[in-house]
């Protein structure tokens, strides 16, 4: 199958503007960095979160490629935050606005 030069210019718009929300995200969630059963629900909320914000994008090799990039830092930034919450001992941490 062959593609014309409007579906590719399409399509190329489609997939920027998906990695312009992706670049965008701004999440705030909370947790207490001493239950690993909350780090992960504030793990899931998020990977929720951008789930639904790009679902009208999802499909495309690049896009999903992206999105499991974006995951998997705010994934990181959760666990970071939590782990250095150890050390102040506080009750509930709340992960910065990630990006």
């Amino acid at each position: 199958m062959r593609e014309n030069a409007e579906t590719l210019f399409v399509a190329s718009d489609d997939i920027s503007a998906a990695l312009d929300l992706l670049e965008s995200v701004e999440i705030e969630v909370g947790f207490d960095s001493d239950d690993p059963e909350s780090i992960e629900k504030a793990i899931l909320a998020v990977e929720e979160a951008i789930n639904t914000r790009l679902s009208g994008y999802r499909g495309d090799a690049r896009v999903e490629s992206a999105i499991l990039r974006v995951k998997y830092d705010f994934r990181c930034a959760i666990l970071d935050q939590a782990s250095s919450d150890d050390a102040d001992h506080d009750a509930i941490s709340c992960a910065h606005t990630l990006h």
